[in-house]
């Protein structure tokens, strides 16, 4: 994913001093940008050292700043990662290692596709449904018990159009059933 132009801008602020970030991976505002309405352009003056970062809805933590009277703002994890390791390549995002969307130390962050990111929240966070095989499948139309009588009236030769018409289904559905290609955890 590229930087956007929000996150560019709050970058700068960065590198202009007016923010800084410690070895904890938190943010912290240093300077004050003060100007007027009326182009008489905008000065920086120190101010009290204090956390920058805001809360999102989703529990990220972001950064906003104002530059020429507009807000923007940027996700705070990958202002802590471009700060310490460089630009994040193209295809790549960051991830949390233990989970906390809010935790940027610097030790918990990787880079990693949105592949790698599933993967690490099935796997390493459990977070999801790694089997989602027969009636444990959301989508799933046919109950074990349905899909053990369409395999029991195949096999005694009935048409497929006929158990397709009785459960709902495609003759190909029942045809897959009875072949074992569909439902083969419940296979009996």
């Amino acid at each position: 994913m590229l930087p956007t132009l929000s996150e560019e801008t709050v970058y700068l602020a960065i590198r202009r001093g007016e923010l800084e970030i410690d070895a904890q991976g938190r943010v912290w505002r240093i300077l004050l940008r003060h100007g007027t309405r009326w182009g008489a352009g905008a000065q920086t003056l120190p101010c009290k050292r204090r956390r920058a970062e805001n809360r999102t809805g989703r529990v990220y933590l972001q950064v906003r700043v104002m530059v020429d009277w507009k807000r923007t703002h940027c996700m705070a994890h990958r202002l802590v990662w471009r700060h310490l390791h460089g630009p994040i390549p193209p295809g790549l995002t960051i991830n949390h290692k233990n989970g906390k969307k809010d935790d940027n130390r610097p030790e918990n962050l990787e880079l990693a596709t949105y592949a790698d990111q599933q993967r690490h929240a099935l796997h390493v966070l459990k977070v999801g449904r790694t089997d989602q095989t027969g009636s444990r499948n959301a989508m799933a139309v046919l109950t074990e018990a349905k899909v053990r009588e369409i395999r029991r009236r195949r096999a005694t030769g009935e048409r497929l159009r006929s158990i397709a018409a009785d459960f709902h289904v495609t003759m190909q559905t029942v045809s897959r059933i009875a072949r074992g290609d569909r439902w083969a955890a419940s296979r009996g």
